[in-house]
């Protein structure tokens, strides 16, 4: 059961979505709303986009880099 505000909520992306021209996968379309509005409320995200912008922190590539050479080891018994 949907609460009255979620209700509400998702009454009215349908009705943003009906009024844009979306007519097919119309619940899919409200879901996938939904969940993107959820993202964006996650402080977390937030954090890390105001970091981002800010230049702060350190990108992807060097994490993934980082994390590649500590992983990398070669298998023991080689040969």
């Amino acid at each position: 059961m949907l609460g009255a505000e979620r209700l509400y909520a998702v009454a009215t992306l349908a009705q943003d979505l009906r009024r844009g021209g979306r007519t097919r996968d119309l619940a899919e379309s409200v879901w996938c709303r939904l969940q993107d509005r959820e993202l964006l409320e996650d402080d977390r995200l937030t954090d890390g986009l105001r970091q981002m912008e800010q230049g702060e922190g350190r990108p992807w590539r060097e994490i993934k880099a980082g994390w590649s050479s500590r992983n990398s080891d070669p298998a023991a018994g080689g040969d």
